[in-house]
C-alpha cells in the first residue's frame, strides 16, 4: 500500500512539472537578456508570448537576477511552482523546479539585491504542531547549488503571508501580511533590515492600505515608489496601483495605474534588476498571462 502510494507521489510530482515547463522548453533556443525578446514600449504587451504559455496560466511573473543571467517565475499549479533557467554561453536552459529541499510548496520567488539569496514563500512546516501557513524563506548560492532553506527572520514570520514580496537594494522587505487588519483581510508593511535581522513589521498607512485588501508589494530600489496589487472593499477586480515617497518620507495617496489595467484582473508587479521594464500579470486573454511594459511609464502617476 505504501508502495503504491509512494508510485502515484512520484508521478504526479512529474505531472506537474511537466505541466510547469509547458512551451517554457523553448527557451534553450532562446539567447540573450530577456531571452531574446524585443523590448516593449509604454503600452503592455505579452512577455515572450510562444514560451511563457502554461495551460493554467501564472501565479507570479518573469523574475531576473541583478546580472540577468537567471531567471525565476511561478506557474499556476496545484501547489506553489517555483521554475528556474540560466544563461550558459548565452543561450538560457530548459526549465528546472526549485524545491531547496522541501517537498512541497516553493513559489513566488524574487532573487536578493545581490543575488546571493533566492527568497521564496512556501507553507512547509517548521515543526510539529507548529501552524501551517506560508511564511518568506530564503537559500543562499553556494558553491555546490542552494543552501538547506532558512526563515528570513522571525519577526517577520509571525505574520502569515501570500504572494509575491519585494526587497529593497538597503535590504528592506515589503511584503503582505494577513494579519495586519485583521479578518480574512491583507495588507502591507515594511520590515526594515538593520544590517543583521529583520525588525518588526510596520503598516505602511491609509495612503496604502485602504477598507480592501492590498498585496504584491514591488518596492523601487531606492524605495521611491511602490507598486502593488488591490482589491477594492466594493468589488472583486484587481488592480495595480502606485504610491510614491515624498519629501517628508511619506507615501503619497495611492493612484490607479489606469494605463496598464485592463477591464480583467491585473496584479502582480516586479520590476527589472536594471529599471527598464515592469513585469505583471493579466487575465485580459484569460487566464494569468505574463506582460511587461517600458518602466518610464511609471513617470505618468508621479505627483504634479
Amino acid at each position: 500500500m505504501k508502495t503504491g502510494l509512494f508510485i502515484c507521489t512520484i508521478i504526479f510530482s512529474i505531472l506537474i512539472s511537466l505541466t510547469a515547463l509547458a512551451d517554457e522548453s523553448k527557451l534553450a533556443a532562446c539567447k540573450g537578456e530577456y531571452f531574446g525578446q524585443t523590448p516593449p514600449g509604454l503600452e503592455p504587451v505579452r512577455f515572450a508570448p510562444e514560451i511563457f504559455d502554461a495551460e493554467h496560466g501564472y501565479h507570479s511573473p518573469v523574475v531576473f537576477s541583478p546580472n540577468l543571467t537567471e531567471a525565476i517565475w511561478g506557474p499556476m499549479e496545484r501547489s506553489s511552482v517555483l521554475m528556474y533557467s540560466h544563461m550558459v554561453d548565452g543561450a538560457w536552459t530548459t526549465p528546472e523546479q526549485l524545491l531547496f529541499g522541501f517537498d512541497r510548496d516553493v513559489g513566488d520567488g524574487c532573487f536578493s539585491p545581490d543575488g546571493s539569496r533566492i527568497c521564496f514563500v512556501s507553507a512547509h512546516q517548521i515543526g510539529e504542531g507548529a501552524p501551517v501557513y506560508e511564511r518568506i524563506w530564503y537559500s543562499e548560492r553556494t558553491a555546490r547549488g542552494w543552501s538547506e532553506p532558512r526563515l528570513i527572520g522571525d519577526e517577520v514570520a509571525k505574520h502569515p503571508t501570500h504572494w509575491t514580496f519585494s526587497i529593497a537594494k538597503n535590504g528592506n522587505l515589503y511584503f503582505t501580511s494577513e494579519i495586519l487588519k485583521g479578518g480574512n483581510q491583507q495588507g502591507l508593511v515594511c520590515v526594515r533590515f538593520d544590517g543583521e535581522k529583520y525588525l518588526a513589521p510596520v503598516d505602511l498607512g491609509p495612503a496604502v492600505n485602504s477598507p480592501g485588501n492590498e498585496m504584491a508589494a514591488c518596492i523601487a530600489p531606492d524605495e521611491s515608489y511602490l507598486i502593488f496589487t488591490r482589491k477594492g472593499a466594493d468589488t472583486k477586480k484587481t488592480d495595480l496601483y502606485i504610491s510614491f515617497r515624498d519629501a517628508d518620507n511619506n507615501w503619497t495617496e495611492a493612484v490607479e495605474m489606469t494605463g496598464l489595467n485592463s477591464e480583467a484582473h491585473d496584479l502582480g508587479a516586479a520590476l527589472s534588476p536594471d529599471g527598464k521594464y515592469l513585469f505583471f500579470l493579466s487575465q485580459r486573454e484569460s487566464n494569468n498571462k505574463i506582460y511587461w511594459v517600458d518602466a518610464r511609464v511609471i513617470d505618468q502617476y508621479r505627483p504634479k
